[in-house]
């Protein structure tokens, strides 16, 4: 069985509440999109709260 999926920054179990995540580009963790900082189209990828500053995120957009 696999482990659960958790939001970094809320600590929802992103599996059973069926949130839409993805993981950071900058610390790998997942975050689901009520707490993202930005979100990458491209990707897929959401960044979360504590690294939206960092230039690794830089492409990820409000």
């Amino acid at each position: 069985m696999d482990p659960p999926r958790i939001c970094v920054d809320c600590r929802e179990d992103l599996d059973e509440r069926q949130l839409p995540y993805g993981d950071c580009p900058v610390c790998g963790y997942l975050v689901c999109e009520n707490c993202e900082a930005g979100y990458d189209p491209t990707t897929g990828q959401f960044v979360c709260p504590d690294h939206a500053s960092d230039p690794r995120a830089a492409h990820c957009t409000e």
